[in-house]
This record gives C-alpha cells, sequence and structure tokens, in this order.
C-alpha cells in the first residue's frame, strides 16, 4: 500500500493492522450470542477463552506492539538496553507476569477460595484488585472518546485545526490507511486464523471443530475484530494528543466499517461450526 511505516503514520497504520479489539467487543458479542443458551455452556467457555487469549495478548500488544508505535531512541539513535527491559515490563505486562506467577503457585490460596467456608486472608486486596480492573474499560473508552473530541477541534480553534489536519493527513492517504487496515483486519487476519487453526489440527494441537466448536468460535472472533482502541490510551500516555486525536477518528471509520464483515465472518462461522 506504500506506506512508510518509519513515520508516525506509517506505525499507527501497522499497529491499527496487526493488533485487533481483543476484551470489549468480542465480550459483548458473545453475551449477546449465548446468555439465552442456557442448555449449553458457551457462554462459560468464551470468557474462558478469551480470557486466556487475554493473557497472551496484553504482553505482546503492550511490549512489541508499544515498541512499534512508539520507538524509544537514545542520543546517539540507538535503543539502550534499560529501554527494552522498560519497554518489555510495562505496568499491563508487569500485571499479567505476577498474576500468572500467583496463579500457578500456592499462593493463589491466599487470594482465592479453594471451596472453604472461611474467606482466603487476603481476599480483601484481591476483590481490591478486581475492582480496578473492572474500570479499566470503562476509564479507557473515556480516553477515546476525549481523544475522539480532541480530534474533531472540539475545545481547540477550529479553522487552525482543519488546517493542520489537511498537512498531516491528506484525504488519499487517509483513503490508503484506511483501505490496508480494512483488508488487514477483515480478510487477511481472519484467513490466517483458519489457516492456522487448521495446522493446528492437523498436528493434534487442538480437536475438531466438532468436538470443540468455541476454542474455533473464539479463534476466528478475535482474527476479525476491528483495531484495538487502547493505541489511542498509549498515544495519550505518550503525551501525543494531537495523534491520539487523529487516530480516535480514524478508528470511528474502521468500526464503522466493520459492521458488515465482522458479523458475515461470525455469521458463516456459527453455522460451519454448528453452533447455531
Amino acid at each position: 500500500f506504500g506506506v512508510d511505516c518509519n513515520d508516525d503514520d506509517g506505525r499507527c497504520t501497522a499497529v491499527c493492522s496487526a493488533w485487533g479489539n481483543t476484551s470489549v467487543v468480542p465480550l459483548i458479542f458473545v453475551e449477546s450470542l449465548f446468555r439465552h443458551r442456557p442448555d449449553t455452556d458457551y457462554l462459560a467457555q468464551s470468557y474462558a477463552n478469551i480470557s486466556l487469549f487475554l493473557v497472551g495478548w496484553s504482553p505482546f500488544f503492550w511490549s512489541f506492539g508499544r515498541s512499534v508505535l512508539l520507538p524509544d531512541e537514545n542520543i546517539n539513535g540507538q535503543v539502550s538496553t534499560l529501554q527494552n527491559i522498560r519497554r518489555l515490563f510495562s505496568p499491563p505486562v508487569t500485571g499479567v507476569t505476577i498474576g500468572l506467577i500467583i496463579a500457578v503457585s500456592p499462593l493463589k490460596h491466599l487470594f482465592i477460595s479453594n471451596g472453604a467456608s472461611t474467606a482466603p486472608p487476603l481476599a480483601v486486596l484481591f476483590h481490591t484488585i478486581q475492582n480496578f480492573g473492572r474500570a479499566a474499560s470503562p476509564l479507557s473508552l473515556l480516553v477515546l472518546t476525549s481523544s475522539l473530541a480532541i480530534g474533531i477541534g472540539i475545545g481547540k480553534d477550529t479553522e487552525r485545526n482543519i488546517v493542520k489536519n489537511t498537512t498531516a493527513r491528506t484525504r488519499r492517504n487517509w483513503i490508503r490507511n484506511w483501505s490496508c487496515v480494512s483488508l488487514a483486519r477483515f480478510v487477511v487476519s481472519p484467513l490466517l486464523v483458519v489457516g492456522i487453526l487448521r495446522v493446528f489440527h492437523q498436528l493434534g494441537l487442538i480437536q475438531s471443530p466438532e468436538k470443540d466448536p468455541m476454542i474455533w468460535f473464539i479463534s476466528i472472533l478475535q482474527g476479525c475484530m476491528p483495531s484495538a482502541q487502547n493505541l489511542v490510551l498509549m498515544l495519550q500516555v505518550a503525551q501525543k494528543s494531537q495523534m491520539a486525536g487523529e487516530i480516535a477518528k480514524f478508528l470511528f471509520s474502521i468500526y464503522a466499517t466493520s459492521m458488515l464483515p465482522a458479523v458475515l465472518t461470525l455469521t458463516v462461522a456459527l453455522q460451519q461450526l454448528g453452533i447455531f
């Protein structure tokens, strides 16, 4: 598509193409599809598979994805070892790592009940952290909404903002980037997911779609999701508000575009997997 991945515009396009919304939108889909199906445990399986997906996705996005979007360089133009370590262990990655260590060790019984009538010693701490986690998605949406307001010029000199936006991203570049991200997210990504699932099935790593349809469906669901909205939050934390506003406007168009291909892909998947 002729996108220069060495400038800010190209890096944003690359991240939008590579990482999808893996939590909020998939949860909305499975809630709508399976919450009225008391005869199956599809909803519980969906939650489990999405949660497992996020355990791997979150460190990958907040470390490698961040390094693509926001390359940190020192004065000599070289990335230092300390910067690499700091980038690798960003707060989301650190949180996931600590959670995994506790979950696979006997320490988990200090936080989560093992069926006993008495509460675990650190249950209060666990519930506190859980409440903070529940606030993450609403806070991200607030940041996204604020960034969208900045992008359309609310609270700023509108005429000056329009001129700046025109010089930063021409209409031709916008259509190019939109086409690139749409093709990557709604065509290439689902096809890659189906191909990988078939290879894994042939290797005996996963069961057939008849025996375990939910892992196939959730994988396809994740593969056809629109771009991750967290990159707007990432830009805001990096104090790039103007750039975050531009990306928020761009993401609005991607999410509007996703309605038809995502629903079509999931409808075909549900029918082929025999879930409906």
